[in-house]
């Protein structure tokens, strides 16, 4: 028979362990809740639990930030749930024009003149902002006929 001593203890380990779990369930399925700005656009939603691991340095033409995000993939489509957080920012999506080397997994939106591509990657994605007009022009509304 156990001692109320020993059932306590017991008891006090089986909660600790479930605080743990359920926390850590919680940890992977909140990526897609809560957002902040992107560091090199604040009006662009970024996941908070992203971590910007590079930032462009003196590059002339783009201004790009690299997060590191677990879960996220080149051979997945972005989460439609934050694409609705991107659209609820008031960004809208383009389509890029395709070059040869152009991918399938880069995303662009604008809002107010302002134009942002996501590039997702295993592990990882890249927000690009364009610092000068030339580069803004290859992108064409989905709207837009050939």
């Amino acid at each position: 028979m156990l001692s109320w001593r020993r059932f306590g203890l017991h008891s006090l380990l089986l909660l600790c362990l479930a605080i743990v779990l359920a926390g850590c369930g919680e940890a992977s399925g909140s990526v897609w809740i809560s957002y902040e700005g992107a560091v090199n656009e604040k009006s662009f939603p970024v996941p908070k639990v992203a971590n910007k691991s590079d930032q462009s340095e003196n590059n002339s033409d783009m201004d790009y930030v690299r997060y590191t995000l677990s879960g996220i993939s080149e051979s997945t489509s972005l989460p439609e749930v934050y694409l609705n957080e991107i659209k609820s920012w008031g960004w809208t999506e383009r389509q890029a024009k395709r070059s040869s080397n152009a991918s399938s997994n880069v995303h662009v939106f604008s809002k107010d003149g302002h134009i942002v591509q996501l590039a997702v990657h295993d592990g990882s994605f890249t927000l690009m902002v364009p610092r000068n007009e030339t580069t803004q022009t290859t992108v064409k509304s989905l709207e837009e006929d050939d």
